[in-house]
């Protein structure tokens, strides 16, 4: 955080003056930079078995958008009948064509809220993000999500589970990218992980399949 902070504000700087190249890109960036995984399905299980109601619907629009949390917290509630809900993402300053899935839109309409913006606290008024990220870290220092914090499982994971998503279901490199607004290297990198889990999967069917012939020749004995 401290690098890319620092990054930024040499990047502004540049352009008035005060420096005449960015000197940070030219250092590593930390060996467990990006490193969090997708939430496995109990990590999803026990968060809204034992989270607060008013965080439930950003893990929600997080799955289903495979936005930041920080685009996230100030997303607006869509209006009824459109099939998208556009929003500008703050590190990239792109407008973000969020499509509203079936699934998601249940989920929406099931808190009963009307107000215009999407995510808000239990009470009714809408969350901030640092209101959001000090909520979010209190559940995650409860006893209770001990697991999450041994197995590093955080917000920002969830994004990797829509990616994952979006591959499994054939989607191609650009319409992930043009969804999560994610890197192209970083979506290629998350094609190759996901493609390679295809390919096992399809190895065992085949293996499975011609397995009764090649068994006669792969063992030597005929016991089972």
């Amino acid at each position: 955080v401290f690098r890319a902070t620092l990054s930024r504000l040499i990047d502004w700087g540049i352009p008035r003056g005060y420096s005449d190249t960015n000197v940070v890109e030219k250092t590593e960036k930390p060996a467990d930079a990006g490193t969090y995984e997708p939430w496995p399905p109990w990590a999803f299980e026990a968060f809204f078995e034992h989270a607060r109601e008013g965080l439930h619907l950003a893990v929600w629009s997080a799955f289903f958008t495979g936005q930041r949390v920080s685009d996230v917290v100030k997303m607006k509630r869509p209006v009824e009948g459109v099939t998208e809900m556009p929003i500008v993402a703050q590190k990239t300053n792109a407008i973000v064509p969020i499509q509203i899935h079936s699934e998601y839109r249940a989920h929406i309409k099931a808190t009963g809220q009307d107000h215009y913006l999407l995510h808000l606290r239990e009470d009714g008024e809408p969350w901030t993000y640092d209101g959001f990220k000090t909520a979010w870290q209190r559940e995650m220092d409860r006893d209770v999500f001990a697991r999450f914090r041994e197995e590093r499982i955080v917000f920002h994971g969830i994004r990797k589970n829509a990616v994952n998503n979006l591959l499994e279901m054939g989607c191609s490199e650009a319409q992930v990218g043009a969804i999560v607004k994610m890197s192209p290297a970083m979506v290629r990198h998350y094609s190759k992980r996901v493609n390679n889990f295809r390919l096992a999967r399809s190895a065992m069917v085949d293996f499975e399949a011609g397995w009764p012939a090649m068994r006669r020749t792969s063992l030597a004995t005929s016991r089972s």
